[in-house]
C-alpha cells in the first residue's frame, strides 16, 4: 500500500535525511544478477517531505544497472518491510552505468511512512570487468550529499 504525505512539501528538505548504501554487492562477469541496496532514514523521526525528487545513482566500475528498483518502508527495530516491495520505473543510461528515477522519499509524515526507506536496484557485472573492490559509484537523492556506492567484481569461479 503507498502512502500518500500528509505533512507538506517542502523544497529541498532531501537535504535532511540520512543516505547509506547497506552491504557490498558481489557479482562475477556472466554470473547472475546482484542488487545494490540503500537505506534513507530521518534523524530524530522528524517529519520530511521534499515532494518528488531525482535519484541518480552512477554503477561503481565493472556494474551496470538493469532498470529494476524496488523500495518499501522498513520497521527500525526489525528491519522488516513493512507492506509489500513496490517498484519503480528507472532509466538506464550511459551504456548501464547511470540509474535514474524519481519518488518521494517522505518519512514520518503519516501512519504508513513511519520507519526507514529501503531501496535495491539491481546490478550486474560487466562481461570484461576485472576482479577487485571499487568504491567509485554515487547515489544522488536530489539536492541531499552524494552518497558514494561500493561493488566487488569477482573472478568467474567465485560466483
Amino acid at each position: 500500500m503507498v502512502t500518500e504525505a500528509t505533512t507538506p512539501v517542502k523544497a529541498g528538505a532531501e537535504k535532511k535525511l540520512y543516505i547509506f548504501q547497506q552491504g557490498i554487492p558481489e557479482d562475477a562477469p556472466g554470473g547472475v544478477p546482484t542488487l545494490l541496496s540503500f537505506g534513507i532514514l530521518s534523524p530524530n523521526e522528524q517529519p520530511i517531505n521534499p515532494g518528488d525528487v531525482t535519484y541518480t545513482l552512477n554503477a561503481p566500475t565493472g556494474f551496470k544497472f538493469t532498470g529494476w528498483v524496488t523500495w518499501a518502508y522498513h520497521d527500525l527495530k526489525t528491519l522488516a518491510a513493512k507492506g509489500n516491495m513496490q517498484t519503480v520505473e528507472g532509466k538506464v543510461t550511459n551504456d548501464g552505468r547511470t540509474l535514474t528515477f524519481t519518488h518521494n522519499p517522505h518519512l514520518f509524515t503519516n501512519s504508513g511512512d513511519q520507519g526507514a526507506l529501503g531501496f535495491a536496484a539491481c546490478i550486474t557485472a560487466v562481461d570484461d570487468a576485472a576482479p577487485g573492490r571499487y568504491t567509485d559509484g554515487e547515489l544522488r537523492v536530489g539536492s541531499a550529499a552524494p552518497v558514494q556506492l561500493k561493488a566487488r567484481v569477482l573472478e568467474n569461479e567465485d560466483d
